[in-house]
Protein backbone atom coordinates (compact mmCIF):
# COMPACT_ATOMS: atom_id res chain seq x y z
CA UNK A 1 0.00 0.00 0.00
CA UNK A 2 3.06 2.33 0.49
CA UNK A 3 4.12 1.75 -2.63
CA UNK A 4 1.42 2.60 -4.37
CA UNK A 5 0.77 5.60 -2.44
CA UNK A 6 3.97 6.62 -3.24
CA UNK A 7 3.50 6.04 -7.08
CA UNK A 8 0.08 7.70 -7.34
CA UNK A 9 1.76 10.91 -5.42
CA UNK A 10 4.45 10.38 -8.39
CA UNK A 11 2.14 10.62 -10.84
CA UNK A 12 -0.10 13.45 -9.31
CA UNK A 13 3.04 15.30 -9.02
CA UNK A 14 4.03 14.76 -12.80
CA UNK A 15 0.52 15.66 -13.81
CA UNK A 16 0.59 19.04 -11.94
CA UNK A 17 4.03 19.82 -13.31
CA UNK A 18 2.61 18.79 -16.82
CA UNK A 19 -0.70 21.39 -16.03
CA UNK A 20 1.68 23.99 -14.66
CA UNK A 21 3.87 23.62 -18.06
CA UNK A 22 0.74 23.75 -20.20
CA UNK A 23 -0.52 26.79 -18.42
CA UNK A 24 2.70 28.58 -18.73
CA UNK A 25 3.00 27.57 -22.56
CA UNK A 26 -0.73 29.28 -22.83
CA UNK A 27 -0.48 32.18 -20.89
CA UNK A 28 3.22 32.81 -23.23
CA UNK A 29 1.38 32.32 -26.19
CA UNK A 30 -1.85 34.74 -24.98
CA UNK A 31 0.95 37.32 -24.02
CA UNK A 32 3.07 36.95 -27.35
CA UNK A 33 -0.37 36.80 -29.37
CA UNK A 34 -1.60 40.13 -27.47
CA UNK A 35 1.62 41.24 -28.12
CA UNK A 36 2.12 40.56 -31.71
CA UNK A 37 -1.35 42.27 -31.92
CA UNK A 38 -0.70 45.47 -30.26
CA UNK A 39 2.05 45.89 -32.88
CA UNK A 40 0.53 44.89 -35.54
CA UNK A 41 -2.39 47.92 -34.62
CA UNK A 42 0.83 50.09 -34.09
CA UNK A 43 2.34 49.34 -37.34
CA UNK A 44 -1.04 49.72 -38.93
CA UNK A 45 -1.73 53.32 -37.03
CA UNK A 46 1.85 54.62 -38.02
CA UNK A 47 1.01 53.19 -41.59
CA UNK A 48 -1.96 55.77 -41.85
CA UNK A 49 -0.12 58.17 -40.14
CA UNK A 50 2.87 58.26 -42.38
CA UNK A 51 0.78 58.35 -45.32
CA UNK A 52 -1.35 61.37 -44.54
CA UNK A 53 1.95 62.99 -44.04
CA UNK A 54 2.82 62.76 -47.12
CA UNK A 55 -0.39 63.53 -48.50
CA UNK A 56 0.19 66.85 -46.50
CA UNK A 57 3.54 67.15 -48.00
CA UNK A 58 1.68 67.45 -51.30
CA UNK A 59 -1.16 69.39 -50.39
CA UNK A 60 1.79 71.84 -49.36
CA UNK A 61 3.12 71.44 -52.43
CA UNK A 62 0.20 72.49 -54.66
CA UNK A 63 -0.05 75.81 -52.58
CA UNK A 64 3.44 76.66 -53.41
CA UNK A 65 2.86 75.99 -57.06
CA UNK A 66 -0.52 78.17 -57.10
CA UNK A 67 1.20 81.04 -55.42
CA UNK A 68 1.35 83.80 -57.54
CA UNK A 69 0.77 87.23 -55.75
CA UNK A 70 4.78 87.97 -56.41
CA UNK A 71 6.04 87.89 -52.58
CA UNK A 72 7.23 85.23 -50.24
CA UNK A 73 6.66 85.21 -46.21
CA UNK A 74 4.59 86.67 -44.09
CA UNK A 75 0.99 87.58 -45.13
CA UNK A 76 1.15 84.34 -47.86
CA UNK A 77 -1.73 82.66 -47.91
CA UNK A 78 0.59 79.04 -47.75
CA UNK A 79 2.06 80.94 -44.49
CA UNK A 80 -0.45 80.36 -42.37
CA UNK A 81 -0.32 76.99 -40.72
CA UNK A 82 -2.53 74.42 -42.05
CA UNK A 83 -5.09 72.26 -39.52
CA UNK A 84 -7.94 69.12 -40.57
CA UNK A 85 -9.07 66.32 -39.00
CA UNK A 86 -10.45 63.24 -41.83
CA UNK A 87 -11.81 60.58 -40.48
CA UNK A 88 -10.18 60.40 -37.46
CA UNK A 89 -6.62 61.43 -38.43
CA UNK A 90 -5.52 64.82 -37.43
CA UNK A 91 -3.16 66.40 -39.69
CA UNK A 92 -1.20 69.76 -39.50
CA UNK A 93 0.95 71.18 -41.86
CA UNK A 94 3.72 74.46 -41.47
CA UNK A 95 5.29 75.90 -44.72
CA UNK A 96 8.03 78.43 -44.24
CA UNK A 97 10.72 80.27 -46.37
CA UNK A 98 14.40 78.79 -46.78
CA UNK A 99 15.17 82.72 -47.64
CA UNK A 100 15.17 84.31 -44.38
CA UNK A 101 18.08 82.84 -43.27
CA UNK A 102 21.89 83.24 -44.45
CA UNK A 103 23.35 80.73 -47.23
CA UNK A 104 26.51 79.37 -46.32
CA UNK A 105 26.93 78.09 -49.35
CA UNK A 106 27.30 81.39 -50.61
CA UNK A 107 29.75 83.15 -48.55
CA UNK A 108 32.57 83.63 -50.96
CA UNK A 109 31.05 86.16 -51.83
CA UNK A 110 32.73 89.21 -49.09
CA UNK A 111 29.47 90.57 -48.76
CA UNK A 112 27.70 87.43 -47.38
CA UNK A 113 30.84 86.21 -45.46
CA UNK A 114 30.07 90.18 -43.61
CA UNK A 115 26.24 89.02 -42.58
CA UNK A 116 27.46 85.52 -41.44
CA UNK A 117 29.95 87.43 -39.64
CA UNK A 118 27.62 89.79 -37.78
CA UNK A 119 25.05 87.14 -37.54
CA UNK A 120 26.87 85.41 -35.26
CA UNK A 121 27.93 88.05 -33.38
CA UNK A 122 23.83 88.96 -33.32
CA UNK A 123 22.81 85.61 -31.83
CA UNK A 124 26.20 84.78 -29.25
CA UNK A 125 28.23 83.28 -31.20
CA UNK A 126 31.66 82.87 -31.76
CA UNK A 127 32.62 84.81 -35.01
CA UNK A 128 35.27 82.73 -35.94
CA UNK A 129 32.74 79.74 -37.15
CA UNK A 130 32.55 82.04 -40.29
CA UNK A 131 36.02 81.40 -41.08
CA UNK A 132 35.40 77.85 -40.45
CA UNK A 133 32.37 77.48 -42.79
CA UNK A 134 34.32 79.35 -45.18
CA UNK A 135 37.25 76.89 -45.30
CA UNK A 136 35.19 73.93 -45.81
CA UNK A 137 33.16 75.24 -48.80
CA UNK A 138 35.60 76.88 -50.61
CA UNK A 139 38.24 75.39 -53.14
CA UNK A 140 41.55 75.99 -51.60
CA UNK A 141 43.96 74.72 -49.04
CA UNK A 142 45.06 77.98 -47.45
CA UNK A 143 42.86 78.54 -44.37
CA UNK A 144 41.18 81.83 -42.94
CA UNK A 145 42.95 83.27 -39.86
CA UNK A 146 40.62 81.47 -37.34
CA UNK A 147 39.65 78.60 -40.18
CA UNK A 148 40.97 75.25 -40.82
CA UNK A 149 41.47 72.87 -43.65
CA UNK A 150 42.52 69.69 -44.62
CA UNK A 151 45.43 69.64 -42.27
CA UNK A 152 42.81 69.96 -39.05
CA UNK A 153 40.36 67.44 -40.32
CA UNK A 154 43.10 64.79 -41.27
CA UNK A 155 43.36 64.41 -37.30
CA UNK A 156 39.99 63.59 -37.26
CA UNK A 157 39.75 61.72 -39.60
CA UNK A 158 37.99 63.40 -42.59
CA UNK A 159 38.01 66.26 -44.78
CA UNK A 160 36.54 69.31 -45.86
CA UNK A 161 34.40 68.89 -48.67
CA UNK A 162 35.50 71.87 -50.60
CA UNK A 163 32.24 72.80 -51.79
CA UNK A 164 28.84 73.22 -51.33
CA UNK A 165 27.59 71.73 -48.74
CA UNK A 166 23.90 69.55 -49.31
CA UNK A 167 22.21 69.39 -45.77
CA UNK A 168 22.64 71.88 -42.88
CA UNK A 169 23.97 69.24 -40.96
CA UNK A 170 27.34 69.34 -42.39
CA UNK A 171 27.92 71.59 -40.05
CA UNK A 172 28.57 69.31 -37.57
CA UNK A 173 31.72 68.53 -38.87
CA UNK A 174 32.78 71.89 -39.58
CA UNK A 175 35.83 73.39 -36.73
CA UNK A 176 33.93 75.41 -33.73
CA UNK A 177 30.27 74.06 -34.42
CA UNK A 178 28.79 71.66 -31.66
CA UNK A 179 25.56 70.11 -31.44
CA UNK A 180 24.59 73.20 -28.82
CA UNK A 181 25.66 75.61 -31.60
CA UNK A 182 24.45 73.68 -33.90
CA UNK A 183 20.73 73.82 -32.29
CA UNK A 184 21.37 77.75 -32.33
CA UNK A 185 22.29 78.64 -35.77
CA UNK A 186 19.64 75.79 -37.53
CA UNK A 187 17.53 79.13 -36.94
CA UNK A 188 19.54 81.20 -39.20
CA UNK A 189 21.38 79.29 -41.69
CA UNK A 190 20.50 77.60 -44.90
CA UNK A 191 22.19 75.52 -48.00
CA UNK A 192 19.39 76.68 -50.11
CA UNK A 193 19.01 80.14 -51.80
CA UNK A 194 21.04 82.25 -54.26
CA UNK A 195 21.99 84.35 -51.11
CA UNK A 196 19.84 87.03 -51.14
CA UNK A 197 18.19 87.35 -48.16
CA UNK A 198 14.12 88.04 -48.21
CA UNK A 199 13.09 90.61 -45.71
CA UNK A 200 9.80 89.05 -45.36
CA UNK A 201 10.77 86.64 -43.81
CA UNK A 202 14.25 87.34 -42.00
CA UNK A 203 14.12 87.14 -38.56
CA UNK A 204 15.96 90.63 -36.92
CA UNK A 205 19.04 89.27 -35.92
CA UNK A 206 19.40 88.32 -39.48
CA UNK A 207 18.22 91.53 -41.25
CA UNK A 208 20.29 93.46 -38.58
CA UNK A 209 23.50 91.70 -39.90
CA UNK A 210 22.57 93.07 -43.06
CA UNK A 211 24.90 96.25 -42.59
CA UNK A 212 26.84 97.62 -39.73
CA UNK A 213 24.61 100.53 -40.36
CA UNK A 214 21.34 98.95 -39.92
CA UNK A 215 19.41 100.04 -36.28
CA UNK A 216 17.09 97.90 -34.31
CA UNK A 217 14.46 100.73 -35.40
CA UNK A 218 15.24 100.36 -38.85
CA UNK A 219 14.93 96.11 -38.72
CA UNK A 220 11.45 96.83 -36.35
CA UNK A 221 10.65 99.32 -38.86
CA UNK A 222 10.61 96.34 -41.65
CA UNK A 223 9.30 93.84 -39.58
CA UNK A 224 6.25 96.09 -38.66
CA UNK A 225 5.71 96.59 -42.80
CA UNK A 226 5.13 92.84 -43.40
CA UNK A 227 4.92 91.67 -46.26
CA UNK A 228 6.71 93.82 -48.57
CA UNK A 229 5.34 93.31 -51.83
CA UNK A 230 7.55 95.79 -53.60
CA UNK A 231 11.35 96.35 -52.40
CA UNK A 232 11.54 99.96 -52.99
CA UNK A 233 9.01 100.19 -50.26
CA UNK A 234 12.08 99.87 -48.04
CA UNK A 235 12.79 103.49 -48.96
CA UNK A 236 9.98 104.96 -47.10
CA UNK A 237 10.37 103.30 -44.28
CA UNK A 238 11.76 104.97 -40.78
CA UNK A 239 15.23 103.87 -40.06
CA UNK A 240 15.91 103.49 -44.03
CA UNK A 241 18.05 105.81 -45.22
CA UNK A 242 18.86 106.11 -48.81
CA UNK A 243 22.36 105.42 -48.47
CA UNK A 244 21.31 102.06 -45.95
CA UNK A 245 19.14 101.36 -48.50
CA UNK A 246 21.56 101.28 -51.00
CA UNK A 247 23.55 99.14 -49.74
CA UNK A 248 21.78 96.20 -48.93
CA UNK A 249 19.71 96.18 -52.22
CA UNK A 250 21.95 93.65 -53.98
CA UNK A 251 21.00 91.45 -50.76
CA UNK A 252 17.87 91.38 -49.95
CA UNK A 253 14.37 90.37 -52.24
CA UNK A 254 10.95 89.92 -51.21
CA UNK A 255 10.49 86.43 -53.23
CA UNK A 256 11.68 82.92 -52.65
CA UNK A 257 12.03 79.65 -54.58
CA UNK A 258 12.75 77.22 -51.44
CA UNK A 259 10.87 76.22 -48.41
CA UNK A 260 10.82 74.02 -45.45
CA UNK A 261 7.45 71.87 -45.21
CA UNK A 262 6.99 69.98 -41.78
CA UNK A 263 3.96 67.34 -41.70
CA UNK A 264 2.64 65.98 -38.94
CA UNK A 265 -0.32 63.47 -39.06
CA UNK A 266 -1.76 61.25 -35.86
CA UNK A 267 -3.87 58.28 -36.08
CA UNK A 268 -4.70 55.98 -33.14
CA UNK A 269 -1.76 56.31 -31.09
CA UNK A 270 0.95 56.69 -33.29
CA UNK A 271 2.25 60.10 -35.03
CA UNK A 272 4.54 60.38 -38.16
CA UNK A 273 6.16 63.59 -38.56
CA UNK A 274 8.34 64.37 -41.99
CA UNK A 275 10.52 67.74 -42.87
CA UNK A 276 11.02 68.26 -46.14
CA UNK A 277 12.79 70.95 -48.27
CA UNK A 278 11.91 71.93 -51.22
CA UNK A 279 11.13 73.66 -54.22
CA UNK A 280 7.97 75.14 -55.34
CA UNK A 281 7.54 72.14 -57.73
CA UNK A 282 9.85 69.49 -55.95
CA UNK A 283 11.48 67.71 -52.75
CA UNK A 284 15.22 68.42 -52.14
CA UNK A 285 15.95 66.97 -48.74
CA UNK A 286 13.44 64.99 -47.25
CA UNK A 287 13.51 62.90 -43.98
CA UNK A 288 11.23 61.62 -40.78
CA UNK A 289 11.69 63.39 -37.59
CA UNK A 290 11.66 61.18 -34.09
Amino acid sequence: MSSSRRNKGFVLFIVLVIVSALSSFLFSIYYLSRLTYRKTEELKDYAVSYHAAVSAVKIALKFLREDRNGYDGEGDDWAKPLIYNYRGIAVSVRITDECGKVNVNAVNDPRIFGVLKRLLNNIGAPSSVADSIKDWIDRDNFPEPEGAEEDYYEGLGYRPDNGPMKSLGELLYVKGINERLFKKLNNYLTVYGNGKINVNSAPKEVLLALSPDMSPEAADSIIEARPITEIARLRELPGITQELYFEIRPLITNRCNYFRIEATASYGEATAHLEVFSTRKRALEWKVVQ
